[in-house]
């Protein structure tokens, strides 16, 4: 595609692979939030860092979990994407798809061995972020896949 040739010819000409615009977005963070699977390869090929991150710390992986861009994913963790890599906020890749409501991000990642029981910095798993943004979806999932459902946060909350 002609988004896929402007990337290589621009980095033929000496463009910074790893540039990042004032949210600390790269060429690889861009490509893989908008699912451009093929500039993501290009990208990777030439090197692109995999686990580089915004100002929020959210990687490729995070980024394409959070806007549901399964086929960015898979790209990612086939080329060896931290699937327990985490934000500022401790989020992961999968508790950002659970509570975006993203299910078949919710999938891929809990089919990939994403760990369940994570915790961010507020001590809430996957499932009670899903829970608490009413993502039904995303909550029976990862109750078919053994979330536990008496969960609570660092305050004792529940779902």
């Amino acid at each position: 595609t002609g988004e896929v040739e402007a990337v290589a010819v621009l980095l033929d000409r000496g463009a910074n692979l790893e540039a990042k615009d004032t949210s600390g977005l790269s060429a690889l963070i861009w490509a893989a939030r908008t699912g451009e699977v093929e500039a993501m390869a290009v990208l990777l090929d030439r090197g692109a860092n995999l686990e580089a991150k915004d100002t929020s710390g959210l990687s490729a992986l995070i980024w394409a979990a959070r806007t549901g861009e399964v086929e960015a994913m898979a790209v990612l963790l086939d080329r060896g994407a931290n699937l327990e890599a985490k934000d500022t906020s401790g989020l992961s890749a999968l508790i950002w798809a659970a509570r975006t409501g993203e299910v078949e991000a919710v999938a891929v990642l809990l089919d990939r061995g994403a760990d369940l029981e994570t915790k961010d910095k507020g001590g809430r798993t996957a499932f009670l972020l899903a829970a608490v943004d009413g993502s039904v979806e995303a909550v029976t999932m990862l109750l078919d896949h053994g979330a536990d459902l008496e969960a609570k946060d660092a305050e004792g909350i529940t779902a």
